[in-house]
This record gives C-alpha cells, structure tokens and sequence, in this order.
C-alpha cells in the first residue's frame, strides 16, 4: 500500500530511514530540510511510504532534479509499483540514488525505455569511519582552509571538471549553484586546498547531514596537482573538523568499486568498507517514441501494465512476462497466448512454438519486465489467464 507521507507519519518514516541510517543520507537530510512535500527546490519532492500489515517497509521520494530517492531494506520485490507510482507524476524519472539492490532494480526498469540514454552508472562502494581522533593537515601540504562565498569562481571551476570527468549532469543553473554553495559554505560544509599562488587546486564537503552523521561528496583534485596529497590534507581537515566542530559520530562517502585512487585514499583515512550504493544517472531522449502501454486485468482484480509493441520486434533483455494478442478496427485487444520467461529477448522462439502449432498470427506482443521470483511472475500468468480464456475454448495457456 503506497501512500503520501504526511506530517503524522515523520516520526515513524525517520525511524524507518534511521534502522539503515547509511544508505538513507540523503533522504534523511532532504526530509529534514526541505520537508515531505515538493517545493521549488531541486531536491525537493513528494515523500511516499509502502506499509505491509501497518509497517513501513519503504520510503521513496522523486526531487524536482529527476533523482528518485530510495530505502527499502534491500528488497527488490517493491521496485515494479515504486517505478509506477513515480512514472505517473508530472517530473520525470532521471535517476535512482539508494542502496543498490533496490536502486538496480529500479535502474532496469528506467532502462527499458528505449527513450532513456544512461549518463552515469556505477556500482559504488559504501565506506563508513567512526570518527575519533584525526590529524590535521600533514607538514609540507597545501594551504587547506574553509571555502567562503568570495571562493565560487574557483569552486565553479573546480566542481564542473568533477561533474564533467564523471560523466554526470550538472542538472541546475549557475544562478541555482551560486545559491547551494552559499548556503553551504555558510554552514562551514566545502573545503579547499590552495596552492602557492592562491589556486583552489582541490575541494571535498559534506553533501548531507543528520543527527550526528555525514556523507561526504565532491572530492576532486585538479589533475595537474594530483597525487601531491592534496586531497588527503583536505580530508585530514574535514574529518578534524566533523568531529570536533560539528561534533559527529560518523562519515560515510560512496567511492566507484574501479576507482582504485580513491579507494586507496579512503582507507589510508581508517574508513572501511561497509556495503555497496547506486547513483545512476541518465535522461530521456525527447525525439524518440515512448511505447504504448496497456492494463490487462487479472481475475483478482489486480491490474498489470504491459507495454505494447508491433510485432515481431527486438525486445529489451530481462525476465518478465508477455502476451501475444492482436487487435480489432475497434482497437479492443485479444490475446492469444500469455506467459512468463527469464529473457523476453527470446520470444521470437516462443512464438514460432505458438504458430506451429496451428495458433492464430500474432500482430502484437505486451511485455512487463518483471524481477521478482518465477513463482511470482507464474502467478501473474495465472490471474491473467484465468480472466482472458474464453469458456469455449482453449486460446490462451500459461507458457
């Protein structure tokens, strides 16, 4: 059951979010800064929960930048009416942030529209350091300092060569960065290492915060003055001051699984490796032509969205479930043959087993990727059929 997250519900949907504290940062820090509805911030956006017998076992929430926000405990089983329940909102589905089985699940379903071009898509490591006590910066390591307003030219630069060497969308406008990087520094959040001329050659921050924990982000050195500890002096700084300033308990950051430097710096710092994260990003392509898409309901009354396509055709690879049907002047569908398999690219071969047979051509077939367990998409099989086989005859059997 999805519904809004409204005032009553804080309390319980921060509990929820803090029982996986580390993969619900930024959902966390959005809900307590912005609240759970959308306003004119780009991280703003709707807050939903799913409950299961009046437990919350999922928060999600789509921001006005196209990133849907994600916690569901590691279950995959809730990525099909999470994507739908954001597919009807007015913005569209950009991007998944969140703990990766969920946001994986979620990414396959975003992929499947052939109008979507993925931007960035890694697999990240989650790093997790209990703070204690840190050094300052090492002798003979660049000036590291707090950034202040007079530093946005410099951290411009900077942030949009990070932005732009990893392949992600700036996905606001200058004026709107001005903005968030004064609010920030504001806050004492962007650190910078300077080089002997007054050059902001490096910058890290804390992306989000709640209670007594941060998520640290934006690390980048510029690479004419990599591997001169740069980055290092300015973590060393950042940690220091998180735990004695800002009197938190713990960091965490998300690094690439390939990126090797990075990976080596942050447990150089005593950060340890503590699970995995998903920030995939990409966008709609306007100039292509989304799939028609059709509910069929089954005899439980559950309806089950299929997207419609001539056929033959070449389908996205995946498991799911389909139905060959064709179409009257009317445009009412009958379908010819409903059914379940672990890669709907093959349905060429399923088909010429239904024509041998004797069985009417199909014109179209209705697909629905479908991760969960083949008990489950048999039972979807079932329903359907169950709805659709006429009294008289034998047309439509589970594959």
């Amino acid at each position: 059951m999805i519904r809004h997250v409204t005032d009553s519900d804080l309390e319980r949907v921060r509990a929820f979010l803090e029982s996986h504290v580390d993969t619900s940062l930024f959902l966390l820090s959005t809900l307590a800064a912005l609240g759970p509805r959308l306003g004119q911030h780009l991280n703003s956006g709707n807050f939903r929960r799913i409950e299961e017998d009046g437990e919350i076992v999922a928060v999600f929430c789509l921001t006005r930048r196209g990133n849907l926000l994600v916690q569901a405990g590691g279950r995959t089983d809730l990525a099909e009416p999470i994507f739908a329940a954001c597919e009807s909102e007015t913005i569209e589905v950009r991007g998944v942030v969140g703990e990766w089985p969920m946001a994986e699940a979620l990414w396959k379903l975003l992929c499947a529209d052939p109008r979507f071009q993925t931007t960035h898509h890694l697999k990240d490591v989650l790093y997790r350091l209990m703070l204690q006590d840190t050094m300052g910066p090492l002798p003979g390591t660049p000036n590291v300092r707090l950034l202040d307003a007079a530093d946005f030219v410099q951290w411009e630069r900077l942030n949009t060569a990070y932005f732009a060497e990893l392949n992600l969308p700036l996905q606001a406008t200058l004026e709107q960065r001005r903005n968030d990087f004064i609010m920030r520094v504001r806050s004492g959040l962007w650190w910078g290492a300077f080089d002997d001329s007054y050059e902001l050659v490096s910058i890290a921050a804390l992306n989000a915060t709640y209670g007594m924990l941060g998520q640290v982000g934006g690390v980048y050195t510029r690479p004419a003055d990599r591997r001169k500890g740069c980055s290092n002096a300015v973590m060393q700084m950042l940690i220091t001051d998180c735990r004695q300033r800002l009197g938190f308990e713990k960091l965490v950051l998300f690094t690439g699984e390939d990126n090797t430097s990075a990976r080596n710096l942050y447990e150089s710092l005593g950060f340890e490796a503590a699970g995995a994260f998903g920030l995939l990003l990409g966008d709609r392509r306007a100039n292509a032509r989304a799939p028609e898409r059709h509910q069929w309901a089954g005899q439980s009354g559950e309806m089950y969205t299929y997207e419609v396509f001539d056929w033959p055709a070449r389908l996205t690879p995946g498991p799911g479930n389909y139905i060959f049907a064709t179409s009257n002047a009317a445009g009412d569908w009958s379908p010819l043959l409903v059914g379940e398999c672990a890669d709907l690219s093959t349905l060429a071969v399923q088909d010429r087993l239904r024509s041998g047979a004797g069985r009417h051509p199909a014109t179209h077939v209705h697909v629905r990727l479908n991760f969960n367990p083949v008990s489950v998409r048999r039972r979807e099989v079932s329903d359907l059929a169950n709805q659709w086989t006429p009294p008289d005859q034998d047309v439509l059997g589970a594959d």
